[in-house]
């Protein structure tokens, strides 16, 4: 497929600027469903958005900062990063997570559906704020997750699990990340130090 070979290609900074441009796509198409066809705060109280508000409780600035940051490490390497052992006819199933999430933050986003109000979507500074925050750490999750697609174990030729086959690619002894890709990890931990610290500041104070 076209789209697998942009998502896979060598240039490092390509493959990313794809991902994320689908991944900004899929939010503001949701964000459009949500807001004209669902009915506001349709998904407050979601686990999504609970968990979310659990990490960003008001407190004093390091519990918080850490909290927001381990909490964003540990989902782009635990789901993220770790669906790229499994590839699907070639593409790396975790762009499949960055993509759902852009679906699933434009949805709540469109929908007002956040359970800690602290500046409405629907407005210029709430879209500021959502660039400065949320979407700065899906850039760095895409970062994190485009420079990741090498480790890749096996290949399945089907979505369908009762009809996909496993086909080995490589062992994880020989498993090597380019110093592009290298690069556009510790670019993604950078960028994700840096929306954690903004969404510290606004949400959980000094």
């Amino acid at each position: 497929m076209q789209i697998t070979k942009k998502l896979t290609q060598e240039n490092i900074s390509k493959r990313i600027l794809w991902v994320f441009g689908i991944y900004w796509v899929l939010t503001l198409t949701a964000f459009a469903i949500g807001y004209f066809l669902l009915p506001e705060g349709v998904f407050r109280g979601s686990p999504v958005v609970v968990l979310g508000n659990l990490v960003a409780q008001h407190q004093e600035f390091w519990p918080v900062f850490l909290r927001i940051v381990f909490f964003n490490l540990g989902l782009v390497l635990l789901v993220g990063a770790a669906l790229n052992i499994q590839r699907v006819r070639g593409f790396p199933t975790g762009y499949v997570f960055i993509f759902v999430q852009g679906f699933m933050s434009g949805i709540i986003a469109g929908t007002n559906s956040f359970v800690s109000q602290v500046i409405s979507p629907y407005t210029l500074d709430g879209w500021l704020v959502a660039l400065r925050i949320g979407h700065l750490e899906f850039l760095g999750y895409t970062c994190i997750i485009a420079s990741t697609i090498n480790i890749g174990l096996q290949n399945y030729d089907s979505w369908l699990p009762w009809k996909a086959k496993a086909q080995r690619i490589k062992t994880w002894k020989e498993i090597r990340f380019t110093r592009q890709e290298v690069m556009g990890m510790i670019i993604g931990v950078i960028i994700l130090l840096i929306a954690g610290y903004n969404e510290t500041i606004l949400f959980g104070g000094l």
